[in-house]
């Protein structure tokens, strides 16, 4: 039982199927597996204010990681609170991103700026699914370091914008100041770019049931209004219009 028939070629898991700790990001050696009884402990009392603190965060963030919990998404949840997340560039430089700037970059089911709660789950979706990393700084805090290409299968390299192999990754950020568009477009174009850099198309049918679309035409409206700006390349490197890294007074990359 469980033996590899003979002749029988191994099925391959889809890029989708591997968890972020199967695909070992650089750097990621310490995972958290919380006790079947953690929520006693807490209600038990007994605990420091600083590890019940610790305990209720990683409750809180189990869902959006699954059984197991990487140091790093601690290190992230902290910096949330922190009012300002620190983003590495492709050059090494690393620059603060407002935590309420980035807020208005998101749009929460009402139409306007991303709710606390939902940027939290935001940022943390976007770690969780290997789009961005998370690195130790020198003053106990962290930087957000934006990946260009995430590993297939485990075993695979890690790309990030000052690797050489990063120049054949599509890219995904968004050409534009998010300030100088309309809201629905600026989320139409980051959803067609995004499924742009995964060498996949986003449909109208799918972008419809997005909460604030409506229908599909709309959706399709919304499509046409942006088509222009669908194939422009934008910063040398950016995995994803919510963390983009590029300067916004600069111009796009030709």
């Amino acid at each position: 039982m469980g033996r590899k028939k003979p002749g029988k070629p191994r099925r391959e898991r889809a890029a989708g199927g591997y968890t972020l700790q199967q695909l070992q990001p650089p750097g990621y050696d310490q995972w958290i597996v919380p006790a079947p009884d953690r929520a006693k402990r807490i209600d038990a009392g007994g605990m420091s204010a600083g590890a019940v603190d610790t305990a209720r965060r990683i409750e809180r963030l189990l869902p959006l990681y699954g059984p197991k919990l990487p140091v790093q998404a601690l290190w992230l949840d902290v910096a949330v609170d922190s009012g300002a997340l620190q983003v590495r560039h492709t050059d090494g430089a690393i620059s603060l991103l407002p935590v309420a700037e980035l807020a208005g970059m998101l749009s929460g089911p009402d139409g306007g700026p991303a709710a606390p709660a939902e940027l939290r789950a935001s940022v943390h979706e976007l770690h969780a699914a290997g789009a961005v990393l998370v690195e130790p700084d020198e003053d106990d805090g962290c930087v957000l370091r934006p990946v260009v290409g995430k590993p297939e299968r485990p075993g695979d390299p890690w790309l990030f914008g000052g690797d050489m192999a990063a120049g054949l990754v599509p890219k995904a950020c968004i050409p534009v100041d998010p300030a100088s568009m309309d809201a629905e477009e600026f989320a139409a174009l980051a959803y067609l770019r995004a499924h742009l850099a995964e060498g996949t198309a986003g449909t109208a049918e799918e972008y419809a049931t997005f909460n604030g679309v409506g229908t599909v035409e709309r959706a399709r409206e919304l499509f046409a209004a942006v088509d222009h700006l669908l194939d422009v390349r934008g910063c040398p490197a950016c995995p994803s219009g919510h963390l983009c890294t590029r300067d916004v007074d600069a111009q796009p990359a030709g």
